[in-house]
């Protein structure tokens, strides 16, 4: 029986897996069409897939390893394809690293969220993954609707494919 860690984990390789792919079709697209403002929650794609990985950082480093606010990155940054890369690779090596470390009783941990939040309920580790979860899963959705929309087939794939 798979528990409720090992499917976390096996959601997050799978998130991992999937987020290559989408690097992978964000920057074959010409820079104009990566970089366009195209209206969404965050204004290009490039801007899109750096809100998730600004996400991680916020939540595993700040959040979870009690670090400094990260700084984000700058809307309309441009990246080059090896800066995008390294910047993946980070997060994907920090996430790995938590993951791999944790217990199934760490999941009950809770943690204080960020004073600038101005609320005093702590979150719970498990809500913390479970919420990283969707965060991805929502932009994911929308990257599809941009792709569509710059004439590309997304990289839209099954959790066990």
């Amino acid at each position: 029986m798979t528990s409720e860690l090992d499917l976390i984990r096996r959601i997050y390789a799978y998130n991992m897996r999937v987020r290559a792919k989408y690097f992978a079709s964000i920057w074959k697209l010409p820079p104009r069409a990566r970089y366009q403002d195209r209206g969404a929650s965050f204004p290009s794609l490039v801007d899109i897939y750096l809100h998730v990985l600004d996400a991680y950082r916020l939540w595993f480093d700040e959040v979870y390893a009690g670090g400094p606010a990260p700084v984000w990155y700058p809307l309309g940054q441009r990246l080059t394809l090896s800066e995008a890369r390294r910047e993946t690779r980070a997060i994907d090596y920090r996430v790995r690293a938590v993951l791999r470390a944790l217990r199934p009783r760490d999941l009950d941990r809770r943690f204080a969220l960020p004073r600038r939040w101005h609320t005093r309920a702590p979150i719970v580790l498990r809500e913390l993954l479970v919420h990283m979860i969707e965060e991805e899963l929502q932009h994911r959705g929308e990257m599809n609707a941009l792709l569509w929309q710059a004439g590309r087939e997304p990289p839209v794939t099954g959790f066990d494919d």
